[in-house]
């Protein structure tokens, strides 16, 4: 089970919201309230495919994450914080060493075509709204693919982004500190915290900061021996569109899975809530 700590209150944060874990093969990010589709610690279960289709989705989209922190930072990751985040979470999936080594010698390749990060601000179906995050080398074609995705729930590409605020995420495992949760949600509040999510049966602990702190925090935190897996900006929304509809919800669901099914999007942020 999870559990959460608001650090608005830092003195009084005593209350805990619990939720289901379940796999998901990429993020797709929501607000604390638990909408759907919020990452592997959603209480929405999408419909998929068999378990290695998830995998070899999974490892596509980490070896483009691998290539573009490469690029942005260098290979090596003793000197690139995000690089070492992505190769914990990599060697955390059980991704083939022989994979990743294949991605770092195309990141550390600079004849190759750069990868661009590009966001798309979507209305879905029923109303909802979503931040689409990708990494492409080819942007006509990403777009092509996000607005047939839309199309056929009868979405489209729309501005949204003030519905959500940007905020920066870490999320690591104790690793070889040897300290209790406890600890760890006292260290992560001096470090910057905002917001604590725990997941004791990943042994994961998600945390939500103010976003130009994202690298300050994430230092922080690996200074204190903890294996960081994500260091990475996220947008929480403002406010929620609940779904209650069945043929809405199940739109809702398909939209959600075939955008996480395209090979260029790494990152689904929503504001639905599904009832």
């Amino acid at each position: 089970m999870l559990r959460r700590i608001s650090t608005l209150n830092l003195t009084q944060a005593t209350s805990f919201a619990k939720t289901q874990t379940l796999w998901k093969p990429i993020p797709i990010c929501l607000q604390q309230q638990r909408f759907a589709g919020h990452n592997k610690w959603s209480k929405v279960k999408h419909t998929k495919g068999a378990k290695d289709a998830k995998k070899s989705i999974l490892f596509s989209k980490l070896s483009l994450e691998i290539v573009s922190a490469a690029r942005a930072g260098g290979t090596d990751p003793l000197n690139n914080n995000k690089l070492q985040a992505i190769l914990n979470r990599a060697k955390a999936a059980s991704m083939a060493r022989e994979s990743i080594e294949n991605a770092l010698r195309k990141g550390g390749d600079r004849n190759k075509d750069d990868l661009e990060s590009v966001l798309y601000e979507c209305v879905g179906p029923g109303g909802i709204a979503l931040i689409v995050e990708a990494l492409t080398d080819k942007k006509s074609r990403t777009v092509k693919e996000v607005k047939e995705v839309l199309n056929r729930v009868g979405g489209s590409v729309t501005s949204v982004n003030y519905l959500f605020e940007k905020k920066g995420k870490v999320v690591f495992t104790p690793g070889e500190s040897g300290h209790s949760m406890e600890e760890i949600m006292d260290i992560a509040i001096d470090c910057g915290a905002e917001d604590i999510e725990e997941d004791p049966e990943e042994n994961l602990v998600e945390v939500i900061c103010e976003f130009s702190d994202l690298n300050t925090v994430s230092k922080a935190l690996m200074d204190h021996k903890y294996e960081v897996q994500e260091i990475e900006a996220t947008y929480i929304p403002l406010s929620s569109v609940e779904v209650e509809d069945k043929n809405t919800i199940e739109l809702v669901e398909k939209c959600l899975d075939d955008m996480e099914s395209l090979g260029d999007v790494v990152k689904i942020h929503c504001n639905a809530v599904i009832n």
